[in-house]
């Protein structure tokens, strides 16, 4: 009984030695699946197929018009508050509204408020673009997408990529933003001089070098086991969400992305929301943020997710308990 206590108290611990295993391949793909298990981060879950992540989204798709193009974004739960997310790295609709783990989140979100989610320009249902958004465009997008839903004033919720978009538009919108949740994302996720704590060049490159191949599988979802979802039903994943050049192209935007000078002039509410062992994003560039957003709360989950807070019901109660208290 004595070692399930322990195991219990060090949670954090644990969870960076889990993402140390899967970092360093210490493990074979099985014995990976079997610790994780072990320490709790790989629940038991209903077989992910293809044919179950592609159907279309159970939510109605409407549009956005942003200066002639089209952000496609649905709408899920209550009639109120409003809660707009960004999404990360590339999204699409019809899949992440079928892919449990975003589903799941949006689910236990969408039961305190309007979850208002949507697709960037250039992806998934959004209109086409042929060269990869600019942060300007991407922050009147959400604006867009605000007007379109009939969302005065709102929580805006960054995940991952979709985080710099989101400081800057609550920056420029005070009025309109009352509360800011910034879920595993950075102000900048390129290594410099002056920000060391970044990826290197060669990791970034990596993901859009070996996107659909697979690899990245333990990194932006290590707690879903294999026998959940199969190596090859992932694979057709990324190509349904994305092709290798469109990532390759995100990529090199998020080696420009930098919004470290407009931290200090969040002016809401903030909460800063890490998993510990976070692959994608490690848990100090979520702390670096937390420390330079004045009066950031910063919450750091047990686990080696990246975007799931279905595996965390405790962090859903405490983004229910930071949207009831806002004025």
């Amino acid at each position: 009984m004595e070692i399930w206590i322990w195991f219990d108290e060090n949670e954090g611990i644990l969870s960076g030695i889990a993402a140390a295993l899967v970092i360093f391949g210490a493990l074979s793909t099985v014995g990976r699946d079997f610790v994780l298990k072990l320490l709790g981060f790989s629940k038991p879950q209903q077989k992910i197929t293809l044919a179950e992540i592609s159907k279309p989204s159970p939510h109605k798709i409407q549009f956005a018009n942003s200066d002639g193009v089209k952000i496609a974004y649905t709408e899920q739960g209550k009639t109120s508050p409003d809660l707009i997310v960004t999404p990360g790295i590339i999204s699409n609709l019809h899949v992440l509204s079928n892919l449990p783990p975003i589903r799941d989140t949006m689910s236990g979100l969408a039961k305190f408020s309007r979850v208002i989610n949507f697709d960037k320009r250039g992806q998934g249902l959004s209109d086409p673009i042929a060269e990869v958004a600019s942060l300007g465009e991407r922050v009147k997008d959400i604006g867009a997408v605000a007007d379109a839903g009939g969302a005065d004033r709102f929580v805006l919720m960054g995940i991952s990529e979709g985080g710099p978009m989101s400081i800057c538009y609550a920056v420029a919108n005070p009025d309109r933003v009352k509360g800011l949740i910034l879920f595993g994302t950075t102000p900048r996720f390129s290594r410099s001089d002056d920000y060391p704590i970044g990826m290197s060049d060669r990791a970034l490159n990596h993901l859009s070098q070996n996107w659909t191949t697979g690899a990245a599988r333990d990194i932006f979802f290590p707690s879903i086991s294999r026998e959940t979802m199969a190596d090859d039903t992932y694979r057709a994943l990324e190509k349904l969400l994305s092709d290798r050049r469109s990532l390759h192209q995100i990529v090199e935007y998020m080696k420009s992305l930098d919004v470290r000078d407009l931290l200090h002039k969040v002016s809401c509410p903030t909460l800063v929301i890490h998993f510990s062992g976070d692959l994608a994003v490690p848990l100090h560039m979520g702390r670096y943020l937390a420390d330079h957003i004045p009066n950031a709360r910063f919450l750091e989950l047990a686990g080696v997710d990246h975007a799931d807070l279905a595996s965390a019901p405790s962090a859903i109660t405490e983004i229910r308990d930071f949207i009831n208290a806002l004025k």
